[in-house]
């Protein structure tokens, strides 16, 4: 069986709910990337080689769905951030602030996905009883 990669993070990660424009690929890579350093800094180190662009080892596909969960919700946030920066028209005849449930809901599923990256990190923590 092969390593894991990037391309199978990705695939994972573009699986998701998304919007119809298409995303830069530089910009995917950066969320990946961050998305690879929360978990390392929450559960474990897993060597990713970025000249490779590979792990060393294959990934279960929990790790690997997680990794894509943390990189939708940098997505989702980004997307709260579009969202918020668009103004409502506000005039004497007429007032389009549509806008204001559209930010709803992507907090609304910021919130959950966040909650569920919180799930699956806690998951895979090792917990000591003494």
């Amino acid at each position: 069986m092969a390593n894991t990669n990037y391309t199978d993070i990705k695939t994972v990660f573009e699986s998701m709910p998304m919007s119809k424009y298409i995303l830069n690929d530089d910009l995917v890579k950066c969320w990946f990337e961050q998305a690879l350093g929360d978990y390392e800094l929450e559960i474990e180190s897993l060597d990713f080689d970025s000249t490779l662009n590979e792990f060393p080892n294959v990934l279960t596909n929990y790790q690997k769905r997680t990794l894509a969960l943390l990189m939708y919700t940098y997505y989702l946030t980004r997307e709260l951030s579009r969202a918020e920066k668009l103004n409502g028209i506000v005039g004497k005849d007429i007032s389009m602030t549509g806008m204001d449930a559209t930010k709803r809901v992507t907090l609304s599923d910021l919130q959950l996905e966040m909650s569920k990256v919180e799930d699956m990190l806690n998951k895979q923590k090792q917990h000591c009883f003494a």
